[in-house]
């Protein structure tokens, strides 16, 4: 394969996020058991050298103690019967030599060490390291090893080496050595394996999302991520992605129909108020009805305006964007001020507006809040009609809050109570208005966490809201 293909092949592997986490994590993991391999193969070597330092000074402590007990002549007979019991003769230095440096007994030679190119006798470099063993180059039986050797000075100047050959230790650090290097090898390989075969596990696995994700978006938004056989990691991303998808197609269901809706409500206001202005330019109109047709264009055109506001009300509480001016709001206080407000307007119209709230409060818009309850009010005061009695209560239910709303009027027909709150829904057509303020008041509740109900109190209309506390 050319060069060009190999860096090519490379580069989008590289590519792969999950090639390079695992591989990294990969790298990482084989890096650290490297280094627990390197530091135990330098404990272990320290460990032998200590062992083998410890048999060399044993040896010769028990040397010196058979000097002492039997002397010169006893200690070259103990390292000559030592040389001739034929156990650890491959291993064993010994040199003990006179007053003259002349050698008595023993297999060993040393041999001078040289530095800088300046000879320097062994002899001398065992005494300054003061019974510490030292690793030197000698001759054992005329053959050059290495050994790990020790001096005593004996009375009368005779001297005492004793060694061991350390070829043993060499062999196995050798072999402890070739088993960390191949054990690194190997790591490395599975590393290579593991990353390719891990890659390759994970882009099956999120083949059906990128699948899905790529049809969503030529439009197919009824495409859902297939459940898998298999429980892992991804069961509740693909979860959430469906959940997502579900809401996406909810929405764009719910824009769509919102605009066949607005198309269809807002053409006939439009119309109108064009032909009240086609009418205020005729020549032939005196003042006064071409002032009666620009007004009449005005009202159509403010009536639009408030629809508007409606439906930008909504907007913003389905899409939670006024969820960053919550605040703690007393429900008690807030529907207090409403009756208030409305105190005058049912005077007049011989409505008895009535009121019970307990001292309960919520997380919410203010603002918000005292719409929806406007709305539901002016929808009772609509519809209930003139010597109606409506009801508002405010109570704590456990973790909720709880707000009725109920008047003595009509009520509404059972067949209409599940549309309620749909933009553009009209329980009686001839009455004025657009079928907006339900559909804000739901948004509202939504928004808040809550939910709505509706039902007939026979006479009238329960509504009922229940928000989070």
């Amino acid at each position: 394969m050319p060069v060009s293909g190999l860096l090519k092949g490379w580069q989008r592997l590289w590519g792969s996020v999950a090639f390079r986490l695992t591989l990294n994590y990969s790298l990482l993991a084989a890096g650290t058991t490297a280094f627990l391999l390197i530091f135990a193969y330098g404990k272990i070597v320290d460990l032998l050298q200590v062992q083998y330092a410890r048999q060399v000074t044993q040896a010769a402590h028990r040397l010196m103690v058979q000097h002492e007990l039997y002397g010169l002549a006893g200690l070259q007979a103990e390292i000559e019967q030592l040389l001739g019991d034929q156990t650890d003769i491959d291993v064993e230095m010994y040199l003990l030599s006179g007053p003259g440096g002349t050698p008595v007994a023993g297999n060993l030679e040393l041999l001078p060490v040289t530095d800088d190119a300046t000879p320097y006798p062994a002899i001398d470099l065992l005494r300054e390291a003061h019974e510490v063993p030292l690793l030197l180059n000698v001759l054992r039986n005329g053959t050059a090893v290495t050994g790990l050797l020790t001096l005593r000075d004996l009375p009368g100047g005779s001297v005492l080496v004793v060694g061991r050959d350390i070829a043993d230790m060499r062999e196995i650090q050798s072999l402890i050595g070739n088993a960390v290097i191949a054990t690194t090898l190997v790591g490395v390989f599975l590393v290579l394996v593991g990353t390719t075969i891990f890659r390759r596990e994970l882009r099956h696995r999120v083949e059906a999302i990128r699948d899905t994700a790529l049809r969503v978006g030529t439009g197919e938004l009824t495409r859902r991520v297939p459940d898998a056989r298999e429980v892992d990691e991804f069961v509740q991303l693909r979860y959430d992605i469906n959940h997502m998808l579900d809401r996406i197609e909810i929405l764009m269901t719910g824009v769509r129909n919102v605009s066949d809706a607005i198309a269809h409500n807002l053409r006939t206001p439009l119309a109108r108020a064009l032909g009240q202005l086609d009418a205020a330019r005729r020549a032939d109109h005196d003042a006064e009805t071409r002032r009666a047709a620009l007004d009449a264009a005005s009202a159509e055109l403010h009536d639009l305006i408030t629809v508007s506001e409606k439906l930008l009300l909504i907007a913003e509480a389905e899409s939670g964007v006024r969820r960053q001016s919550f605040s703690r709001v007393s429900l008690r206080t807030l529907v207090e001020d409403i009756v208030e407000l409305y105190e005058p307007v049912a005077t007049e119209s011989g409505i008895r507006l009535q009121y019970r709230a307990d001292d309960v409060s919520i997380d919410a818009d203010a603002d918000l809040l005292a719409s929806a309850l406007t709305n539901l009010i002016d929808n009772a005061f609509k519809y209930a009609g003139p010597g109606a009695r409506i009801v508002l209560r405010v109570k704590r239910d456990g973790d909720t809050a709880r707000l009725v709303i109920r008047d003595d009027g009509p009520g509404v027909p059972d067949d209409h109570l599940e549309k309620l709150g749909t933009r553009f829904h009209r329980v009686t057509p001839d009455v004025p208005g657009y079928g907006l303020g339900l559909a804000s008041v739901r948004a509202v509740v939504s928004l808040h966490g809550g939910h709505i109900t509706f039902s007939n109190a026979r006479p009238g209309l329960r509504v009922e809201i229940t928000l989070p506390r």
